[in-house]
């Protein structure tokens, strides 16, 4: 077999390095976050366009997302991540000091297309780390990703607090995001990306530096994905994945403009986010232990009934701490779905796990379009409760909807 011209990194050292590539990666998303409503308001952006400002990120990701394999394919996942990872340090004071609707969107749908490549070859390359691991790590990568956007949360809230523009806020950001995800990068693995992997089982351990590199005619190929569209279960699961991006996506980014709404300080506004995410973050790193003692499908039956109940309190309430609480409890909720959504994908009797995975993830991106512009719609001619009230109904909908999860993995 072909070796590497480069010795490829320690397994442990590419972990720790990808799993900053993840925690970098989610600073650039959530810092900001919790300082919508002042870019709303400093801007005098009505809610239809906040709401198409935010689907433009969406859209970019779209967009940008097909690109993904090629070029994953032209050079290397890790390549790809870091090229993607540089390109979002300007973007982020790009948005910081954006003076109009206009130059929001732009901003968005920039970081929103290097998000979306970043976040394929992220996980491209974490899956080769998990497979030379031959254990199951990917859910402490999404883990890190989670603790990387309370992180930016906490930093949002905080300059706000002190009354650091969100400009300079984003550059020092910027600079953070450089430092914890480049720092580390020369622990990644290097060389092209394998073409399949051979099963666990016949994983040698000295063989462990040659598996990545080898010849792909060795390998097991996957199959071509142009009869699985047509099938209706793909469409179930895309439904459940879409409304699952919806849960996590509308009371994050939507929290501070209606605790605004509602009278909240300017320094409490970013709390609902905050409170979301160090809840979700929990949520992932204790989910595989709840979900083994109760099962998959009745934990998610009872999480988003629980989160129905709890959010549409809340917003009945209609104080700040009432949805602060509800939206930690939400964060909690929704922690394991999308997970749950992967890996019924990747189990569909009859198609390559790849496949299945690759377009239940492109399904996906459909709620990060359909939740803004759904909720924009909404907050302007009823109010931003009603628009967060979305959620409400999408947490109702999967109750039976995971009805799906079953048939995604059953032969």
């Amino acid at each position: 077999m072909p070796r590497p011209q480069e010795t490829a990194p320690s397994l442990n050292r590419a972990r720790i390095a990808a799993s900053a590539l993840f925690a970098a990666n989610a600073l650039t998303l959530s810092a900001w976050l919790p300082r919508l409503a002042e870019v709303q308001q400093g801007l005098g952006l009505s809610d239809v366009q906040i709401g198409l400002a935010l689907a433009a990120g969406a859209v970019g990701g779209l967009l940008a997302g097909v690109w993904a394999g090629p070029l994953m394919n032209r050079s290397s996942s890790r390549t790809v991540a870091l090229v993607c990872l540089i390109a979002l340090l300007p973007a982020l004071p790009l948005l910081g000091f954006a003076n109009g609707f206009a130059l929001v969107a732009v901003a968005l749908f920039l970081i929103g297309a290097l998000d979306a490549v970043m976040d394929a070859a992220m996980n491209a390359h974490s899956l080769r780390i998990q497979h030379l691991s031959k254990r199951s790590i990917l859910n402490s990568f999404h883990g890190f990703w989670s603790l990387g956007t309370v992180l930016g949360g906490i930093v949002g809230v905080a300059s706000a607090s002190i009354g650091l523009s969100l400009g300079w806020t984003l550059t020092v950001v910027a600079g953070l995001v450089a430092l914890v995800g480049l720092a580390p990068s020369r622990w990644l693995l290097r060389g092209p990306d394998p073409h399949s992997y051979v099963d666990d089982e016949a994983i040698d351990e000295r063989d462990i530096d040659d598996l990545a590199f080898a010849d792909p005619s060795s390998l097991s190929m996957a199959r071509s994905p142009s009869t699985v569209v047509l099938r209706p279960i793909i469409w179930a699961l895309g439904a459940f994945i879409i409304l699952a991006v919806m849960i996590e996506d509308i009371p994050a980014r939507w929290g501070s403009i209606y605790l605004t709404d509602i009278g909240t300080p300017a320094a409490m506004a970013g709390w609902g986010f905050v409170a979301f995410t160090i809840a979700m973050t929990i949520g992932r790193f204790t989910g595989d232990r709840i979900i083994d003692a109760i099962g998959e499908r009745r934990w998610i039956q009872l999480s988003m009934a629980v989160t129905a109940l709890v959010l549409g309190a809340g917003l009945i309430v209609s104080t700040p701490w009432a949805f602060i609480i509800a939206s930690a409890v939400t964060g909690f909720g929704v922690a394991t779905l999308f997970p749950a959504a992967i890996r019924a994908a990747g189990h569909l009797p009859g198609v390559r796990p790849a496949v299945g995975i690759s377009m239940v993830s492109w399904l996906s991106r459909a709620g990060f379009v359909i939740a803004p512009l759904a909720v924009g719609a909404i907050a302007e001619g009823f109010g931003v409760q009603w628009g967060i009230a979305l959620t409400v109904v999408a947490a109702v909908i999967l109750v039976p909807l995971s009805a799906v999860l079953k048939s995604g993995m059953s032969r």
